[in-house]
């Protein structure tokens, strides 16, 4: 009984439905994947925000710092307002989407502020960029935290890059946190400084933990790399491996499609379709 009261609330706390069981089942009688891949459907959510995160704080920077300045197709929309501050060494950049909620350009609707800061030395090859967030919101989705963001102006392949050092927390609609932290490479692979961020493609590298209020704590690597497209508003592909005690797997965002749906798959071979 006691085992039973623990699963329960393990599920509830994390508002499973889960497909095909009814209020006569019991607890013992739910696969233990159903529950594997509802921590993968979190940690894609988790995933989906912070790349959306990432393309405002570094759009936000292009906007106001590019190479081609143009308010020709900008990222930021004309409901966020952005504010300058400058000191004799650095600037205060601060993009406010308002309370309300603010429709960006690939459907979300976010609210809050985003506040970056960093050197005018911006014609250095390298340069760091510190941001922080106040009231922030990604759809349901409450971020807290800091990062910082060092800015290459070409890597090897002769393309920008921004290398992100990752320590927030997100608060999702039932009031259950997850805290995230480690680091991501983002390769500015397609549409660098034409002044168009829609035709842009990224391509992100690395490795983070998340850390869910029920201790479970994910490991995740991504494998294969994920490619983000301006002009969608999912992941389309690439490939990240998911390790905690009790399971481990990998989630695949598919073959380039704008879609909303990755396949998790356990260690078992057992695949799943998430929707994201």
């Amino acid at each position: 009984m006691k085992n039973n009261i623990l699963k329960f609330g393990f599920i509830a706390f994390f508002s499973i439905v889960l497909v095909g069981c009814n209020s006569e089942e019991t607890i013992d009688e739910l696969p233990l994947d159903s529950i594997d891949s509802e921590e993968a459907t979190l940690t894609a959510k988790i995933d989906d925000g912070a790349e959306v995160l990432s393309d405002l704080a570094l759009q936000g920077f292009e906007d106001e710092e590019g190479l081609a300045k143009s308010g020709n197709n900008r990222f930021l929309p004309d409901c966020a307002t952005v504010t300058i501050e400058l000191t004799s060494t650095s600037k205060n950049v601060t993009i406010d989407f308002g309370t309300d909620g603010c429709a960006i350009r690939s459907g979300h609707i976010v609210k809050g502020k985003i506040l970056m800061s960093y050197e005018l030395s911006v014609e250095d090859m390298s340069l760091v960029i510190n941001y922080s967030l106040e009231d922030f919101f990604i759809d349901d989705l409450g971020f807290t935290g800091s990062r910082t963001i060092t800015r290459l102006k070409a890597n090897d392949n002769g393309n920008p890059q921004y290398s992100m050092n990752l320590d927030f927390t997100v608060t999702f609609a039932d009031g259950t946190q997850a805290s995230r932290t480690g680091s991501k490479t983002r390769e500015w692979i397609e549409g660098a400084f034409n002044g168009n961020w829609g035709d842009n493609v990224f391509l992100i590298t690395g490795s983070w933990q998340t850390n869910f209020a029920n201790g479970n704590m994910h490991s995740t690597t991504i494998t294969n790399s994920l490619r983000r497209e301006a002009s969608c508003r999912f992941l389309v592909s690439g490939v990240v491996e998911l390790v905690r005690t009790g399971f481990s797997g990998s989630l695949d965002y598919g073959d380039g499609s704008c879609d909303n749906k990755a396949v998790f798959t356990n260690d078992q071979g057992v695949e799943r379709e998430i929707l994201l």
